[in-house]
Order: C-alpha cells, then sequence, then structure tokens
C-alpha cells in the first residue's frame, strides 16, 4: 500500500508541474514543488523547512536558491531572531501558489471522470482520517 501511495502522491505531482509548465510557469522540480508546498502565508525558517522536508539544511538551502533565480521566494530576517532567516514567498510566488490552487482543483476533476466520483470521494474521505500516530512495528512481528 505504500508504494501505491508513494505513486499516487508521484502521479499528482507530476500533473500538477506538468499544467503549471503549460501554463508558463518555471518548470520545477519535485524538489521544488515540495518546497513551495511547505511554504506558508507567513514565511518558514529554513531550518523547520529541513525538518518538514526530511532533508538536511543545505539541501533546503539549494532549494530555496533555485527557487529565487526563478523569483517565486525570498530570504528575510526573521523578525523574531534577527540571527535567522525566514523564507517567503515572492508577489510572483504567491500567484504560482494560486495556480497551483486552481490546478489542484482541475486535476481532481478530471480524476474524478477517470476514476468515478464515488472512488475519488472515498479517497478523500479515507486520506482525511485521523491515522494516529505513526506505527513503529517491531523486530519480531
Amino acid at each position: 500500500m505504500g508504494r501505491l501511495l508513494l505513486e499516487a502522491f508521484n502521479w499528482f505531482d507530476e500533473s500538477l508541474l506538468a499544467s503549471l509548465k503549460e501554463q508558463g510557469w518555471p518548470e520545477l522540480s519535485h524538489s521544488q514543488s515540495m518546497v513551495m508546498a511547505h511554504l506558508g502565508k507567513g514565511g518558514i525558517r529554513i531550518s523547520e523547512l529541513a525538518r518538514r522536508l526530511g532533508v538536511s539544511r543545505q539541501a533546503a538551502q539549494k532549494s530555496v536558491k533555485e527557487l529565487e533565480r526563478l523569483k517565486l521566494l525570498k530570504t528575510e530576517v526573521d523578525p523574531t531572531n534577527s540571527s535567522a532567516k525566514t523564507v517567503v514567498l515572492t508577489t510572483q510566488g504567491k500567484a504560482n501558489v494560486a495556480a497551483a490552487l486552481n490546478a489542484f482543483s482541475e486535476i481532481e476533476i478530471q480524476l474524478s471522470r477517470r476514476i468515478g466520483d464515488s472512488d475519488l470521494t472515498s479517497m478523500r474521505m479515507t486520506l482525511e482520517k485521523d491515522w494516529g500516530a505513526p506505527i513503529t512495528v517491531k523486530k519480531d512481528a
């Protein structure tokens, strides 16, 4: 099941990235897409971004720098800690996120046509359930 969930996620991300490219947005890598997905309205520190992505601080910084070159992100001094940097969306980055949200809606509509409304609704309901804390399986299980 884990492989199926991962394949479904990758299908969705590939659909999104292809849709954004088709609309004239810069071509993003999967890593860059994940950075964009983890940005909040108020921004995020590089260290927190790295933690959420499950990558090193250096890897997160590399993706941020690439997105800065595309003018989708910028770094600012963190207002709560002048020694830290916060990553925030630029105006263009906010427009990119809005385009992504619109693409998500259309992708879901088209997916519903492919697999059926009831299956899509069931999938959404299952994913929205509280699955509880992550499960740790012991060696002897």
